[in-house]
């Protein structure tokens, strides 16, 4: 048996679970396939819910450590020899 590394990604995981809901929608499962579908949709759906949450809040601290200086306020404001 070859062994192959398989990864799975987040992309992966929002497609399923967009198919599970939308094979939903459209009556694809009997009431007790979608009652066993519940939880792991829940439990999925929130995972990338707080995925997308983290990488909002990454974004925003990366933004907030990257504000460079208007060059003209280097200069005129925060060098001593314009004051002395």
């Amino acid at each position: 048996m070859s062994s192959h590394k398989t990864s799975i990604n987040i992309n992966h995981l929002d497609t399923l679970l967009s198919g599970v809901i939308l094979a939903q929608k459209r009556g694809a499962y009997s009431f007790e396939e979608s009652g066993l579908l519940a939880e792991p949709v829940k439990i999925i759906s929130l995972f990338l819910n707080n995925n997308d949450d983290n990488k909002e809040k990454q974004k925003i601290e990366q933004q907030s450590t990257n504000v460079q200086i208007p060059s003209n306020i280097q200069e005129d404001n925060l060098t001593l020899k314009n004051k002395i």
